[in-house]
């Protein structure tokens, strides 16, 4: 390595290094950033703290998988009852529309077909290896 290279990188570090020490502010930048210390980026994110980014949709108020499983009928009744944009929300969730077409329909009737369709086949993966 250049000595010149060496001599600036060290002063570079040495100025990091004071700043730090007398700045709270950039010593908790330099946490985050570095994913160090006592500081919130070390703490690992649960539901209560976690910040959904802008374009992500809400949570899914509901499982359709699940509610096939358990055998419950009133699944379609359900779906009928929520809006489109909460269908939408079940859709991304749980990952529902490899193409991302269904977040362009409008059809509330469409995304409930393609909803009850996916929980079907889902609920019943497996079924030939089981007695």
């Amino acid at each position: 390595m250049d000595k010149n290279l060496k001599k600036r990188l060290q002063a570079l570090l040495n100025a990091i290094v004071a700043e730090a020490n007398t700045n709270e502010n950039f010593a908790k930048k330099l946490s985050d950033a570095l994913e160090i210390g006592d500081y919130p980026a070390d703490k690992p994110k649960t539901e209560s703290n976690a910040k959904r980014g802008a374009n992500r949709r809400d949570p899914a108020i509901l499982d359709p998988v699940q509610m096939v499983m358990d055998g419950d009928s009133s699944l379609p009744q359900r779906l009928n009852s929520l809006t489109e944009k909460e269908l939408k929300d079940i859709i991304a969730d749980y990952g529902m529309d490899s193409s991302k077409l269904a977040m362009k329909w409008k059809n509330k009737e469409k995304l409930v077909e393609l909803i009850l369709d996916t929980a079907a086949r889902r609920a019943s993966k497996g079924d030939a290896f089981r007695d």
